[in-house]
């Protein structure tokens, strides 16, 4: 993911102060001298030119450098659980999506028999009613035994667009599509033994970017702890002058050769 290869960068950034660091500078000047002599004049133009070039190499920084490389790597170890873990619930949340519209598909058929049935039985019983072989309780009974089919199938329905909208969306659909999907469901006991839980708790992208983070914040209190330690960088005079002496600079002692 994006996360990932920023990490990576970030890794190779913090690696680049192991490298020599080279840094190269170029001026160049003209002066023209206009010179009057007995009534006439004479111009003169110089060019100057001057350049530098400087060559910086960490020799020893107390470690600090290494456990900031190291912290870095820890961090992509903990983005690259993070996107595990997110490629996973996108997976589980498209297969949730995909067997729920299939579940409210089958389960409107099954309403839509019963519905049937219970206008059947209340046919029946109204025949029965009008040549009187049936009390008005039992005709009453079947008409809410229909009313209430009735209402469990429009409410199947709105469920039935419900879950049409959640795959669109796990999908990654930006407008609304009614869809049918087909499928079968089959149950399997795949459990024939107990499963090893502390092995499923170590492989778990969450308990792993856990300890990917927690790794990374050792390293980072060790680096912080050697902030104050000297550095042993060897830097190479510019070449277009000598130096008069050896400088020292607040990070550590600088040695020119």
């Amino acid at each position: 993911g994006e996360a990932v290869k920023q990490k990576e960068a970030a890794k190779t950034i913090t690696a680049s102060g192991l490298y020599p660091q080279i840094d190269a500078d170029l001026d160049a000047s003209t002066t023209k001298k206009t010179t009057v002599t007995s009534g006439s004049s004479t111009t003169a133009t110089t060019d100057s030119y001057s350049y530098g070039l400087s060559a910086t190499q960490l020799i020893f920084d107390g470690r600090k450098t290494a456990n900031e490389i190291k912290a870095a790597s820890q961090d992509i170890k903990a983005a690259q659980e993070s996107y595990r873990f997110t490629s996973s619930e996108v997976k589980y949340n498209l297969r949730s999506a995909f067997v729920n519209l299939l579940k409210e598909q089958e389960l409107i058929k099954v309403i839509e028999e019963i519905v049937k049935i219970r206008r059947n039985s209340l046919m029946l019983i109204s025949l029965r009613y009008e040549s009187g072989l049936e009390h008005k309780g039992a005709l009453l009974t079947a008409e809410a035994n229909v009313a209430q089919a009735n209402f469990e199938l429009s409410q199947a329905k709105r469920d039935l667009e419900l879950m049409q909208v959640k795959l669109n969306k796990e999908m990654g659909r930006e407008e609304f599509e009614p869809m049918i999907v087909k499928g079968d469901f089959e149950i399997s006991d795949t459990v024939k033994e107990k499963p090893d839980f502390d092995e499923l708790i170590n492989n778990n992208p969450s308990v792993l970017q856990a300890i990917a983070k927690k790794n990374s914040a050792s390293f980072d209190i060790k680096s912080a702890m050697l902030i104050s330690h000297r550095s042993f960088p060897v830097q190479q005079a510019p070449v277009n002058r000598a130096p008069s002496g050896l400088p020292r600079a607040s990070s550590g002692i600088w040695v020119w050769v």
